[in-house]
């Protein structure tokens, strides 16, 4: 067996937590699933999906397009081009065609993110993916090759009142290296739901500038889409930052970029 078999034919966190939401969804019992990204089946929106599909099998060349036509590595042309043109007019970011690709999904997205900029290097050393604050998402954990993928430092809790508490970057102990090949956050983090300000994206864009590495904002289900955040984010992008979206949990977002092919 080799190394990549062994360590992902063992049990991972992000494994367990979808073995078990499935075996559960798959009972006779009625559930309504609360976690693990599952979406909601909220009925206007269910139908609406439904016109839309309806629509697609009665037209011969989107079915075509469907079925029958691959895509280039970057995802569907049309579709990036659109989507390209929906967010400069949305945040006036500047955006190019090269700048925005399709994946299979965000573990997959940092699966190829995580490898790209961290393991091991030509030279023998050993580069990381630094978290810049813990509680982060369970799924990042395994999703390294080599061992010690990641580095994390402890957050400053701020008690906002007897009851209430909110993770902070502590910058004081966020110390970057060389061995540091990017800088990777959730934007709200998932499990707390924490939110990180502008302010303090702001200063991670910083950090990455100075040291020439990636700032990974894993958007997860904020801002820009599909925006089920309850505070104040402003969506962030510019050349030193690779911002992660989730098309699929963004319906009014990808119906909008659609309805311009």
């Amino acid at each position: 067996m080799t190394a990549f078999a062994e360590k992902f034919s063992q049990q991972a966190g992000i494994n367990s937590l979808m073995d078990d939401l499935g075996k559960a969804m798959a009972g006779d019992q009625p559930m309504i699933m609360m976690g693990g990204g599952n979406p909601g089946h909220f009925p206007p929106v269910q139908e609406r999906l439904g016109e839309e599909l309806q629509k697609l099998a009665h037209d011969p060349e989107a079915v075509a397009r469907l079925i029958g036509v691959y895509d280039a590595p970057q995802g569907e042309a049309r579709f990036i081009r659109a989507l390209k043109d929906l967010l400069n007019e949305t945040y006036g970011w500047g955006l190019g065609e090269e700048n925005i690709a399709l994946t299979n999904g965000s573990q997959a997205a940092f699966f190829m993110l995580f490898n790209l900029f961290a393991g091991a290097m030509p030279d023998g050393g050993r580069r990381q993916i630094l978290l810049p604050m813990a509680p982060e998402y369970l799924g990042y954990a395994d999703a390294g090759l080599g061992p010690d993928t990641f580095r994390s430092v402890r957050p400053w809790i701020d008690m906002l009142d007897e009851h209430t508490f909110k993770y902070r970057v502590d910058f004081e102990e966020l110390v970057l290296d060389d061995q540091v090949g990017a800088l990777c956050v959730s934007r709200p983090t998932n499990p707390t739901g924490n939110v990180l300000t502008d302010e303090e994206i702001g200063r991670l864009h910083g950090l990455a500038r100075a040291w020439d590495i990636p700032l990974i904002v894993d958007g997860a289900y904020g801002s820009p889409f599909p925006e089920l955040i309850y505070t104040q984010a402003r969506p962030f992008w510019d050349e030193q930052v690779i911002l992660c979206l989730s098309l699929d949990i963004a319906s009014d977002m990808k119906k909008a970029a659609e309805n311009r092919l």
